[in-house]
């Protein structure tokens, strides 16, 4: 199966995104005390890896490591699940196709539920405009 560049070499780690350590860093901080925030928002230019990062950070709040400063660890059954796709605690929405009042209304009764694998279950929401 025939894979997109940036899928392929997507970062697996925080330490593997190049040119956003001020971003990275302020995002292992928060994972290493343990103090995540309930919602994030990236914004940027196309290309910057805003939808990269939060999947980084998904991984990094799900993720087995014992030791949080090492999260993600990329290695455990979560990060492998979401590195293929196969994590159910991990929904991806491209808000630029799900526009209608339906949508926001099955979003909303979906967030009700709790995570069925991991320790949070993570809502990204990409392409807000």
């Amino acid at each position: 199966m025939s894979q997109a560049l940036y899928r392929k070499w997507r970062p697996g780690r925080f330490a593997d995104v190049i040119g956003q350590e001020h971003v990275t860093q302020t995002l292992r901080n928060a994972v290493a005390s343990g103090r995540l925030g309930h919602a994030y928002l990236f914004c940027g230019p196309r290309g910057t890896g805003k939808t990269t990062t939060a999947r980084l950070l998904a991984k990094a709040a799900n993720c087995l490591q014992e030791n949080a400063a090492e999260r993600p660890c990329d290695e455990c059954r979560v990060c492998r699940a979401i590195n293929e796709g196969r994590f159910l605690d991990l929904i991806e929405i491209d808000a630029a196709s799900n526009t209608g009042v339906d949508d926001i209304r099955s979003l909303r009764e979906k967030i009700n539920f709790s995570p069925s694998d991991g320790r949070l279950k993570v809502y990204i929401i990409d392409e807000v405009h």
